[in-house]
């Protein structure tokens, strides 16, 4: 077995889970990767250092969690040989625990290199012309490699020139984007040194590079040819087979002078190796093979499943892993017909993949396996043609693919995913029903489920108002009465995402619960459920639901769901925004074409003044008292409207353009020593018009000498001055609004009273909000980014303090803010 396992491709490793991952055991032929177990025994070499450094962090941490997730998987990943060659893996692995508690990963690592070039080209070429890789020819094979390396760069052409049997010229060139002039003057080229890049290398058995053909002694007798053909550098790989011989070379021509980096020089060599593949794959005999063959049917039967069949298909023998894998007893799987224990879709390919087998003595296909429960295991199939017993037969070795298929189905989840948030951001001048529609049916098919619905909150989330349903949960329900409101107290584990804030999972929607409350008759049954809640900061704007999928809900649907939501939510607040600078602007339109007759008073004024000798040489302004004792009322309204229009807007815009600027990172403190009395002063003065607009009377109490606080002057500016506003909005004509400062021990607390209506205690909390939700209504309309107050919390939380709102209805609102004190000793926030 042993000498088996060190002749075959299969790597047998152990590895303990700690830090690099030491390795404990590893079989002799490592050495196919340039090493030999001492090098890992010694801690020479670790196993991390083996891993390709683009792989090598989520490598890392698959092994670093697998024995508290997984007890066995499977991970593909690339590895660098002691050669620097690259070349891709197979590592399948498993846990064992050993008496002194230590953790190994034990498993076996298949070098998978040739599986992917094919896999790869396969693609391509059936993308081209629906053949598969096995029906076309070596030429068509090496024509498909050649033209996807120039992909890579422009300017590039790549060639593949092959030797003669006596290994002294080059006998064939597949380029079909070179010219072919430069091709026939290739074709016959003597292999010797400084006979041209391709020459030179297949005589020295390694890469050359002529970073620019015009200088180089090496293209001396053909420089005139290289010329017409526009090829300005040459660089050459020679492709080399597993046993050493030298097959041909690779060739990368470019129409500029260029001299490679690393990273070209792994390409380089990357496709060197994937010619040699590919040529060895055609035309090298099945030695390698044969010996992959006979380890795989004596080491892999503890990991895969194996089938040896006769040519009509009735099973002859199968290895426990078929028995522990479906589930039957291995007696009545020989029994058993073919059909009892594959899909129907299977079996109408049979006939052809035998007929293929009994063609090629082999074959590499795609099938599944129904288990005793019913299930279906997905299979990748590796048969081919053996003597067994002295007969004809075929040696199936199965491998369960469930996880890959599990992979690539959550890779075009990813891709629809990424096309539904790309189209909901085209959505920008549509309504917001076809908004929400477009995402409601949207998270149904993203996560395959058969129903779904959106709600939003309330202002104070007591209760989910209920949107509207997916079409396919209205076409099945039978209840004509649907209910719209639900209360978050009362309502079952449809309000849990908003009492609990997070996502809720309900795999098995039958399962007893006290959450549960039921539903109408007529309602359509839930199997599965799953809803997400939507957050604008720290507050729930919406939830989300889905149900009834056919696999169980996991995070990957969480987190499409909120990614999704998240855009719709975004697109409806920049729609709300537009409509109340619309608002605000139309009010600001309004009231100028109201003082279009003071601007007439004015120049009346100034005019009469004028031929009195009155002196107007140190300005005029149009709301002095002077200008204002000569309006009447409706003059001074249309004033008083466009000021606070005009301040309104401007918060508005601040407000945005602070929202837009922190989610950017863009908003940036300067801490220093502040005199909070001097910023108050200012706020005073840059409302003082407001004040007097509405004759309001300001009582104002800040003592001289108060103790600096730690902050950025302008930003505690803007918001005293946000305050202030915010108290002469609400404060009626005539009355009274409050600016004090008290000095703490530690900070010092500014105080902004307003003589308003004041403010329900539940609508308290959510006044700081990035949007205020005045209206419970479905239509959700919102305003209150003007109020500036999610502005204030940011800027008090950045100096470190605190802010909160006292008041009482009928008897008004008193603002509180703390900033800590300066400390000589405290050079930062």
């Amino acid at each position: 077995m042993e000498s088996i396992i060190n002749n075959s491709p299969v790597i047998v490793i152990s590895r303990k889970v700690e830090k690099d991952f030491p390795v404990k055991y590893v079989s002799n032929n490592i050495w196919q990767f340039g090493y030999t177990p001492e090098d890992f025994y010694s801690s020479e070499v670790k196993y991390s250092d083996l891993i390709h450094p683009d792989d090598r962090k989520g490598v890392l941490k698959s092994f670093k969690y697998l024995d508290k997730q997984l007890s066995e998987f499977v991970r593909e990943y690339r590895v660098i040989t002691r050669f620097d060659e690259i070349r891709y893996v197979e590592d399948r692995m498993h846990i064992k625990i050993y008496d002194d508690k230590s953790v190994h990963l034990e498993g076996t690592i298949l070098d998978i290199t040739e599986r992917k070039h094919h896999e790869i080209i396969d693609r391509q070429y059936s993308s081209s012309n629906g053949k598969s890789l096995t029906d076309i020819s070596l030429e068509d094979g090496l024509r498909l490699l050649v033209t996807n390396a120039e992909k890579v760069h422009s300017g590039l052409t790549c060639a593949v020139m092959l030797l003669d049997k006596e290994k002294q010229h080059i006998s064939r060139i597949i380029a079909p984007n070179l010219p072919l002039s430069f091709k026939e003057a290739m074709e016959g080229l003597e292999i010797e040194y400084g006979v041209c890049s391709s020459g030179t290398a297949l005589y020295m058995g390694e890469g050359v590079i002529v970073d620019n053909i015009e200088e180089h002694p090496y293209w001396a007798l053909h420089r005139e040819v290289a010329k017409k053909a526009d090829i300005k550098a040459s660089w050459a790989e020679p492709i080399i087979a597993s046993t050493g011989e030298i097959l041909g070379v690779f060739l990368m021509y470019f129409n500029f002078p260029n001299r490679p980096k690393k990273t070209c020089f792994e390409y380089l060599k990357a496709n060197a190796d994937l010619a040699a593949i590919e040529i060895e794959h055609r035309i090298v005999n099945e030695t390698f093979k044969e010996s992959e063959h006979k380890f795989k049917t004596i080491f892999n039967n503890i990991n895969d499943q194996i089938y040896v069949s006769e040519l009509n298909g009735n099973l002859i023998d199968v290895n426990q892993v078929v028995v522990d894998d479906l589930g039957y007893s291995k007696e009545y799987i020989l029994k058993s017909s073919p059909m009892d224990i594959v899909p129907s879709w299977y079996i109408q390919r049979a006939c052809e993949l035998i007929k293929m087998i009994e063609r090629d003595h082999k074959a590499m296909y795609e099938a599944a396996a129904i288990r005793k429960d019913g299930s279906v295991i997905p299979l990748e199939i590796n048969a081919r043609m053996i003597d067994y017993n002295g007969k004809k037969t075929i040696l199936s070795v199965a491998r369960d693919i469930t996880e890959r298929k599990k992979a690539e189905k959550a890779e075009h989840l990813n891709e629809l995913r990424l096309e539904a948030l790309i189209k909901l951001n085209e959505m920008t001048t549509a309504s917001l029903d076809e908004i929400s529609e477009f995402v409601k049916e949207e998270a149904v098919r993203l996560t395959e489920s058969k129903l779904g619905y959106l709600a939003f909150t309330n202002a104070d989330e007591t209760d989910l108002i209920m949107h509207s349903w997916s079409n396919s949960a209205m076409s099945e329900c039978g209840i004509s009465d649907k209910k719209f409101i639900y209360p978050i107290k009362t309502t079952g584990l449809w309000g849990e995402a908003v009492r609990r804030r997070k996502a809720i999972i309900t795999n098995d929607y039958s399962a007893s619960s006290t959450l549960k409350k039921g539903y109408p008759e007529g309602h359509v049954e839930l199997t599965r459920h799953m809803n997400v809640p939507i957050f604008d900061g720290d507050h729930i704007v919406a939830v989300v639901g889905v149900g009834n999928k056919e696999e169980e809900y996991n995070e990957s649907d969480v987190r499409q769901l909120t990614l999704l939501m998240q855009g719709m939510w975004k697109i409806i607040q920049s729609k709300q925004l537009i409509n109340a600078l619309s608002k605000y602007s139309e009010e600001l339109s309004k009231a100028n074409t109201n003082l279009r007759s003071v601007n007439m008073m004015k120049e009346e004024f100034l005019e009469d003044n004028l031929e009195k000798g009155h002196d107007i040489l140190h300005g005029y302004n149009v709301l002095d008292d002077e200008t204002l004792s000569l309006l009447d009322n409706s003059q001074k309204e249309a004033i008083s409207v466009l000021l606070n229009s005009s301040e309104r807007l401007k918060r508005l815009i601040d407000a945005i353009l602070f929202s837009s600027m922190q989610q950017a990172g863009r908003i940036e403190y300067s801490f220093a020593p502040v005199n909070i009395g001097n910023v108050l002063e200012d706020a005073i003065l840059n409302s003082i018009l407001l004040i007097e607009g509405k004759e309001l009377e300001l009582d104002k109490n800040i003592s001289p000498g108060l103790s600096l606080v730690k902050g950025d002057k302008e930003k505690l500016k803007d918001m005293c001055t946000y305050l202030i506003h915010n108290a002469i909005n609400v404060t009626p004509k005539g009355n009274t609004i409050k600016v004090e400062v008290h000095e703490e021990e530690k900070c010092l607390n500014i105080t902004v009273t307003d003589s308003g209506t004041g403010i329900d205690k539940d609508l308290i909390p959510h006044l700081f909000y990035k949007m205020y939700q005045i209206d419970d209504s479905v239509t959700r309309m919102y305003q209150g980014l003007e109020s500036s107050l999610y502005i204030c919390k940011e800027i008090v939380l950045a100096h470190h303090g605190n802010i909160w709102i006292e008041s009482e209805l009928g008897q008004g609102s008193s603002f509180h803010v703390k900033i800590p004190k300066w400390s000589d000793n405290q050079n930062s926030i």
